[in-house]
């Protein structure tokens, strides 16, 4: 027996995660938008792009600018993680565990036919927290990098002169790389995936459905239900089966 639908729904991410999931967006495309064009300055198409956004100079003001955001943005997401957790608040378990590791194995059996359930995962599973991590990872190599190169005389008192170099080949790659990540990894876990294509609201309601709960964060659901946040599953629809009258049992009466 199917179970119904009911559509209840409970908070995933609040309107300041929301926010900053947002500028994020903006930021991150502008960047790639103006960065890209300056690696591959010699070809024609980042050349039509350069002349498009007003010439180099402002190709690279524009690039500055954003890079400024994002660097305040990050600073902004680590003080609401610290403020968060020196208050008793939860912000979600994004710390990477050996049970991450074992999801990983369990979750590639279960694709592969081996199991029958996939591992119960928490508020956030192996995936999410990976890519987190990438963009922690990421955002910091751009910005120490990038402040390489902007600043290179200053830099080169102090510290030997093939870091500026150094930093230009991390700070081109690591842009590569996080481009593709976006196109590959993140496109397909938060749009093509089948369960939620085209597009996963989330982070734009800022809820999830309880029943999307149940399916994809096992463990979460437990959490929310023992908690009293979401009521437990309703009991299993019972269809009525008419059986015959026992011995001793009157006839029924007459229509």
């Amino acid at each position: 027996m199917r179970r119904r639908h009911t559509g209840r729904a409970v908070q995933r991410f609040t309107l300041a995660q929301r926010i900053e999931h947002f500028l994020l967006i903006i930021t991150f495309n502008v960047l790639a938008f103006t960065g890209l064009p300056q690696k591959y300055f010699f070809t024609g198409w980042a050349e039509r792009i350069i002349r498009l956004m007003g010439g180099i100079e402002t190709t690279r003001l524009i690039h500055r600018t954003f890079a400024v955001l994002l660097i305040l943005q990050s600073l902004y997401h680590i003080g609401a993680v610290l403020a968060a957790r020196r208050a008793g608040r939860e912000r979600g378990a994004m710390s990477i565990t050996f049970r991450d590791v074992r999801d990983v194995l369990l979750d590639v059996a279960y694709l592969a036919g081996l199991r029958r359930e996939k591992p119960a995962f928490g508020r956030y599973d192996y995936r999410q927290k990976f890519e987190y991590w990438a963009v922690v990872w990421g955002t910091a190599i751009m910005a120490i990098t990038g402040l390489i190169m902007w600043f290179p005389e200053f830099l080169a008192r102090f510290f030997p002169g093939v870091l500026v170099p150094a930093a230009r080949v991390a700070h081109g790659g690591e842009a590569i790389l996080a481009v593709a990540a976006v196109i590959v990894w993140h496109f397909y876990n938060a749009h093509f995936r089948p369960e939620i294509f085209p597009m996963d609201p989330a982070m734009f309601t800022g809820q999830v459905e309880v029943e999307r709960l149940r399916r994809e964060h096992a463990e979460e659901y437990a959490r929310l239900v023992e908690a009293g946040i979401v009521a437990p599953p309703e009991a299993e629809d019972v269809p009525e089966v008419e059986t015959a009258p026992g011995p001793g049992a009157s006839p029924p009466p007459p229509p």
